[in-house]
């Protein structure tokens, strides 16, 4: 018979912390030991405390079988701590969750080169781009991006991943049918079809404060090291680096403005011995020893990071130098570009830019509202035309055709 429901009943007893639960499981060397043992047993255990005798002595099964049923409604998996396909790389960390709930296709992740992109949810432009950037480069690399599906930097790195083949892993704070933020619906389907989405949570939790700093354990625990992309000084990815640290695994960030608070936790990072990151192909690359066959060098030069920092932090200028350099943009009307009949490999959202592009260069704010999109959408497409070769931006952070 199954043990999946005793280890549903001992994630359930309330009182009954993680730590607290590896202690008695320790002890007693099964789940199945462990359920079906004496209160004067469970004193036996070191440091056994009197109220956690007591929550363990309540053998109910009826919410375990309940937990169990719904999984296999929406088609959910549930791995112990004691599967032989739970990941090795998770078991060994401090506090490992007991059960993983699965959704999708989870990769071999020891034999897979994880790296979690994680950051702000009010991520300015800029970090949204790096993210992109990151997310393609490190994919295309071979590597597989692991995000917490969070607003902001994490659903950027994740759309961009899944955009350059996936697969990817999203680990959520909340049960795997619970949608939050509740827009992400979509992206949420996405990652559970081309890689999967995991949570310690059965399905019907909600997140709390508590759910998820304490997913992002997993999320570093799964990766061989950690990204941090436009992060405050009290933003919720420091904890993950943090935790990423205590783990053994690397640390990278991608440094900001000095002076702007979205990128003060990043760049104290860098200053406390986290490793600058300026690409994605700086990251993965670190990992070819230890994955060469999954690992190439892809072409990054359409890629790089730095280029990226470059065209957005220069200084635009004075006044008649802007106009100066929109009259030239303006003139570029007659050159050779994109035949969009030769372009059927772009989605309509691209064509869209294209088409609006022809025109002239635009903002990304007048993209937006020319095509009548969601400012993320854009974002995206923006990435990958321009990671392909077809727009750039100009000394105007105006993006334009290339010819």
């Amino acid at each position: 018979m199954s043990d999946v429901k005793y280890w549903i009943w001992l994630t359930q007893q309330s009182g009954i912390s993680n730590a607290a639960a590896h202690k008695y499981l320790r002890h007693f060397g099964s789940v199945k030991k462990l359920y079906f043992a004496a209160a004067e047993d469970y004193r036996l255990v070191p440091e056994a405390r009197e109220a956690e005798v007591k929550r363990l002595m309540n053998k109910k099964l009826d919410a375990a079988e309940k937990i169990e049923a719904d999984c296999r409604k929406l088609g959910i998996r549930i791995m112990s701590l004691y599967d032989a396909d739970y990941p090795d790389r998770l078991r060994n960390i401090y506090d490992a969750p007991l059960i993983l709930y699965v959704k999708g296709e989870l990769p071999t992740i020891d034999d897979t080169p994880c790296i979690a992109i994680v950051g702000t949810r009010k991520a300015h432009q800029y970090g949204q781009r790096c993210a992109q950037r990151f997310g393609y480069e490190i994919t295309r690399c071979g590597g597989v991006v692991v995000s917490g599906l969070a607003e902001g930097i994490d659903s950027a790195a994740i759309r961009a991943a899944l955009d350059a083949g996936g697969p990817v892993v999203g680990v959520l704070g909340t049960g795997l049918d619970v949608v939050f933020p509740a827009w992400n619906t979509d992206l949420q389907n996405a990652v559970a079809k081309n890689g999967a989405l995991i949570s310690e949570y059965p399905p019907g939790t909600k997140g709390s404060k508590s759910s998820f700093p304490q997913r992002n354990r997993i999320i570093s625990g799964i990766s061989v090291g950690v990204v941090v992309i436009e992060a405050p000084e009290k933003s919720g990815s420091l904890i993950t680096a943090a935790r990423a640290s205590e783990q053994g695994r690397d640390v990278y960030a991608v440094p900001g403005n000095i002076d702007d608070p979205n990128f003060v936790g990043s760049n104290m990072l860098i200053r406390d011995g986290a490793a600058l990151a300026i690409s994605g192909w700086d990251v993965i690359s670190c990992y070819r020893w230890q994955f060469p066959e999954r690992i190439q060098r892809r072409d990054s030069k359409k890629l790089a990071v730095l280029d990226a920092v470059k065209r957005i932090a220069e200084p635009r200028g004075e006044k008649n130098n802007r106009a100066e350099t929109k009259k030239s943009v303006d003139k570029q009307n007659d050159k050779e570009y994109i035949d969009l009949k030769e372009s059927a490999q772009l989605s309509d959202g691209e064509l869209a830019i294209v088409r609006a592009l022809s025109e002239g260069a635009k903002l990304t704010d007048e993209l937006i509202e020319l095509t009548g999109r969601e400012a993320s959408d854009v974002l995206a497409d923006l990435t990958m035309l321009e990671l392909e070769g077809y727009v750039r931006q100009n000394e105007e952070s105006r993006f334009e055709l290339c010819p």
